[in-house]
């Protein structure tokens, strides 16, 4: 199944990675392997977890306090955000609708 990210999604991987890096370099790489994880398990179970209003679904990572918010469709999967699940709750909501 093939998996698209929204650029926005991109640019909170972004903002995170580099903020782990700014901590420690191995901590950014230890957050990019865990998103790496969990995509590929999102693509071959995409309706495995949380589901969430809107036809959306949620992957919580396991040792950072992030989401993978997504939307899984009979050929693809759009991510829409990598969420910090402390901050701004449902910060992300607008895009779900701007995308579709």
């Amino acid at each position: 199944m093939r998996v698209r990210e929204l650029t926005a999604a991109v640019a909170d991987l972004d903002e995170a990675l580099t903020h782990y890096a700014d901590i420690r370099t191995a901590l950014a790489a230890s957050l990019l392997n865990e998103v790496e994880a969990a995509k590929k398990a999102i693509a071959r179970f995409p309706l495995a977890w949380k589901p969430l209003p809107g036809g959306l679904r949620s992957y919580a990572l396991h040792r950072f306090p992030y989401a993978v918010i997504y939307w899984s469709g009979p050929d693809e999967i759009l991510i829409v955000a990598y969420a910090h699940v402390r901050r701004s709750p449902g910060y992300w909501r607008d895009r779900w609708v701007d995308s579709h």
